[in-house]
């Protein structure tokens, strides 16, 4: 099973096993689930080059909230996306940043004296 869709199935599982307050602890390559307590865990899935770290807790309610990040590295353009998020009662926000980790070469100017000097 690829890691893609294991992450999607094990997401799909979690979801259905956080509902009924019951969450395994797993360790896999890409995937780590720790349960916290009986109505809170830890998601983090490291693959490709993206890390996606997040907590869930069931409120009284039983309304789940989530508080995550996931960050994405890019080659082109070269650099690191962050996406900070929190889902629950309020809605979901977002927030993000990318860090551009292309240099930009210097700009080299030519002096007036060597602009005249090269125009003859």
């Amino acid at each position: 099973m690829s890691a893609n869709l294991f992450a999607l199935f094990l997401i799909a599982l979690i979801a259905n096993l956080a509902s009924a307050a019951i969450v395994p602890r797993l360790q896999d390559n890409y995937v780590q689930l720790e349960p916290i307590s009986d109505n809170k865990y830890t998601l983090r899935i490291n693959e490709g080059g993206a890390l996606r770290e997040e907590t869930v807790e069931l409120i009284a309610s039983g309304e789940p909230i989530v508080k995550g990040q996931l960050i994405q590295q890019y080659a082109s353009p070269s650099g690191t996306l962050t996406v900070t998020y929190e889902a629950g009662l309020n809605g979901y926000v977002a927030k993000y940043s990318f860090v551009s980790t292309t240099e930009i070469p210097p700009v080299i100017g030519l002096s007036p004296g060597a602009l005249k000097a090269a125009s003859g």
